[in-house]
């Protein structure tokens, strides 16, 4: 079973049970901040897709956002 999506062992086990020889291989989109810093921590590519309803996201925080799947 996989831990808190806000831990980054869970993406690390996430990672090592798909099979990928590297992490940055993933491509992880979601909209939980939290849960995309943890990702990045495992290695992993990280896409946050901004939606209405979503909190603000802190200033310069260097991940890559998209507001529709089409620019990805």
């Amino acid at each position: 079973m996989y831990r808190k999506k806000k831990e980054t062992r869970s993406y690390v086990e996430i990672s090592e049970s798909v099979g990928v020889d590297r992490p940055s291989e993933i491509l992880f989109v979601t909209d939980a901040y939290q849960e995309a810093i943890a990702a990045k921590a495992a290695g992993l590519e990280v896409i946050i897709s901004v939606r209405p309803g979503n909190g603000p996201l802190p200033e310069n925080h260097g991940l890559k956002t998209v507001n529709s799947f089409s620019e990805i």
